[in-house]
């Protein structure tokens, strides 16, 4: 006997269950487990009109599934106002050209996009571009995806493996007081989903200690995942003040082979803290109790984070903030334990791993700098060209308690050094709600620069981000509009734009969990930021008005004061040569292990310059280091702030630099150069100083300065120079 083709079954089913489908939605029932890619367009179509006429839309569950087999739906049949469903319904139209592919590459890939969204939606996606000439979306799509059908692996794979070869090598090794396997398997696409290869080697089982005290492998980075287990009292038989001291000298123990390895191997260090824990060892006094479990994990991470104090190189990782996610009980897995000695779940350990790779991104590439933020509907709730200021929503009722909520965050972020910038398409007036509205917390002077007006918010922040020397790349521009957003992605693709929540409850928490703001270390200078720039802005203000450059620069009364390198300035100083990229000669990454190698040295010296001018102080914004060897010496990095980038100051530093080298008898200086795609500013600051150019090694120009009496030091007649011991 023949049977009908499958698609033929399937449409027949569908058309048995259409005049049901209503119920069948109100109770999420039969739907979810039909082949949709065997329904037919019509059938769809159909359905959709059975739904309007009883008044109900699409959820966002049967919208999924719709999507990912292909269909197409109209923004107006939806439940839920989700533009990645607009992003969808656009890749499964055949009129899409790759301009558009490419530009909803981009929106999809936008920080946070996808996170609402199930597993088979970016699979879908990604084979989606994929199909349509998108490669590296495709791949960083499934990278995203925790888990891909065999059919999504077989279309996604010859995309991820050139993806991944062309990514930047990061050479991790882990060690671990238990088994560390499973975290070397997830590392490596954690990594690759944060834009690095990971080459991962793992230590011998029960080696952490060897491993810290003899360091061995030439890695990037080392691991230490941390576990309950190793820490917690073993013999119940000894009294409880005898377990809790040898509990603490276990963990200082650990603290000093931890700053041993990090005086070593010269590498960033990794380690996990131990998280919260499921079970208590003393019930209800586990926390007062001397070797209770929870005064355990209390004495051991305050341990690990007072050696990070001490060890610049030393991360300690927040567990419990990276397995914020998993409820303490969902953490561990005991027949895992028992079974092979991994001391954390599947789920637990990709979020680690996941941590962990953002961890290595921001000390890569840095946190945000800018925070550009809309108005209306963003900072308060309602629009104020309609409404006017007596009917906007910010205070202590909702919803205008959830906008009080999120401008706190705003000045949270600012406290810790991102500069604050307003985008609004309104009147200019519209800046008068933040002195006459009476919940207000944010003043207008706490935005550095405002852009208030009907022009296209992309090329608002273009002008911006030129004015304040920054780089579009570091802008993270929030609007609770999701055509701005799409408009900003489009125009600007360098800005950071993630998908904010719809519901202003939401977003103070999200705004908190949003890890691109997330700073590495907060120094003075951070939280004087925002005074820095606003100075600059009224000196760039000075020289429109100024009759010529030379009198402009006069005006500023400018002040350079030069400091050798010492423990209170290391923090700043190693934040330059992290994050700055326009003016740095060599993009030397050096960090405060590096740095310290320069304090109190015959052979090295590390210097810095601050600066102030009539409009206030701009705080440390220059830095050299320096390399001798008998009467030559090589400038091995100079960097400087983009705050200050064109006022003369690297001359005049340069030149102090160079009084200082002769003083020590030096003769000759080599100045190194290397270009990169951000630094072509400063590419012929050795040529205008004086220098030579000697040829290039290793990658690098060589410049020469010979000091001899009568010869021209580089000096500035704009910046007056002080030294500070």
């Amino acid at each position: 006997m023949s049977t009908a083709p499958p698609e033929n079954a399937f449409a027949r089913l569908f058309d048995a269950i259409l005049a049901e489908t209503p119920m069948l939605v109100r109770k999420r029932q039969m739907l979810p487990a039909l082949d949709w890619r065997q329904i037919r367009s019509d059938q769809i179509e159909a359905m959709i009109s059975r739904l309007m006429d009883e008044g109900l839309k699409i959820p966002r569950w049967l919208a999924q599934d719709l999507l990912c087999a292909g269909h197409v739906l109209q923004d107006q049949v939806l439940a839920v106002d989700a533009a990645v469903f607009a992003q969808l319904s656009a890749l499964n139209t055949s009129a899409i050209d790759l301009d558009g592919v490419l530009a909803a590459a981009r929106e999809v890939l936008s920080p946070g996009f996808l996170d609402p969204l199930p597993d088979k939606v970016a699979e879908h996606l990604a084979v989606r571009f994929a199909d349509l000439g998108a490669p590296d979306a495709a791949a960083q799509l499934a990278l995203r995806a925790r888990s891909l059908s065999p059919a999504g692996q077989r279309a996604v794979k010859p995309h991820l493996d050139g993806y991944l070869a062309a990514l930047p090598e990061v050479r991790l090794r882990i060690c671990g007081s238990a088994s560390t396997q499973a975290l070397a398997a997830a590392l490596p696409r954690a990594f690759a989903s944060s834009g690095f290869r990971a080459a991962v080697s793992e230590s011998d089982y029960g080696a952490l200690m060897s491993e810290l005290i003899r360091p061995g492998a030439d890695v990037d980075a080392l691991v230490v995942l941390l576990d309950h287990e190793y820490f917690m009292p073993k013999d119940w038989r000894r009294s409880a003040d005898r377990m809790h001291n040898d509990l603490e000298q276990q963990a200082k123990a650990l603290a000093d082979a931890l700053h041993s390895y990090c005086t070593q191997a010269g590498v960033p260090l990794i380690t996990t803290t131990l998280p919260s824990v499921a079970a208590p060892s003393a019930g209800y006094a586990d926390q007062a109790y001397p070797a209770g479990a929870a005064r355990t994990c209390s004495i051991v991470n305050d341990v690990l984070l007072a050696a990070a104090e001490e060890t610049p190189l030393l991360c300690v990782l927040d567990s419990d903030q990276a397995m914020s996610a998993l409820a303490p009980a969902s953490r561990c897995d005991h027949k895992l334990w028992y079974y092979g000695r991994f001391a954390y779940s599947e789920a637990a350990t990709h979020l680690l791993a996941a941590a962990m790779a953002r961890w290595w991104h921001a000390r890569t590439k840095g946190p945000a700098k800018v925070l550009a933020l809309d108005f209306d509907n963003t900072l308060w709730g309602g629009v104020f060209g309609d409404d006017g200021i007596a009917k906007l929503q910010c205070g202590d009722d909702f919803p205008g308690s959830a906008f009080k909520a999120f401008q706190t965050e705003c000045l949270r972020l600012k406290s810790q050094g991102m500069i604050l910038v307003g985008l609004s398409k309104n009147n200019d007036d519209a800046l008068a709600v933040f002195s006459d509205h009476p919940g207000m917390l944010l003043n207008r002077d706490d935005f550095v620069a405002t852009a208030v007006n009907w022009e296209p918010k992309p090329g608002n922040i273009r002008r911006i981000a030129g004015d304040l020397q920054i780089g579009l790349d570091s802008v993270l521009f929030l609007d609770d509009s999701p055509h701005e957003r799409s408009a900003m992605r489009r125009l600007c693709p360098e800005v950071i734009v993630p998908e904010m929540p719809s519901d202003p409850a939401l977003r103070p928490a999200w705004l908190r969990s949003l890890a691109i703001t997330w700073p590495l270390r907060i120094t003075a200078e951070d939280e004087r930021r925002t005074g820095f720039y606003a100075a600059e802005y009224k000196a760039r203000e000075l020289r429109a008005s100024a009759a010529n450059y030379d009198e402009y620069l006069a005006s500023l009364e400018q002040k350079l004061t030069i400091s050798p390198l010492s423990v209170e300035t290391l923090p700043r100083v190693a934040q330059l040569h992290l994050r700055t990229n326009q003016f740095n000669l060599t993009t030397e990454r050096l960090t405060e292990a590096d740095l310290r190698q320069f304090v109190g040295q015959n052979d090295r010296l590390a210097v810095s310059g601050s600066v102030t001018d009539r409009f206030g102080d701009h705080g440390l914004v220059i830095a050299a280091t320096v390399e001798c060897d008998g009467s030559s010496a090589t400038i091995r990095s100079f960097i400087m702030s983009c705050r200050v980038i064109g006022r003369q100051v690297e001359r005049a530093f340069l030149g102090a630099l160079l009084d200082m080298l002769c003083s020590s008898g030096i003769g000759d200086v080599t100045g190194l150069f290397k270009l990169t795609p951000k630094n072509a500013v400063s590419s012929k600051f050795y040529s205008d100083s004086g220098f030579t150019y000697e040829g290039t090694a290793d990658g690098a120009e060589r410049w020469r300065f010979t000091i001899m009496p009568g010869c021209t030091m580089p000096r500035s007649e704009a910046v007056q120079v002080a030294r500070s011991n």
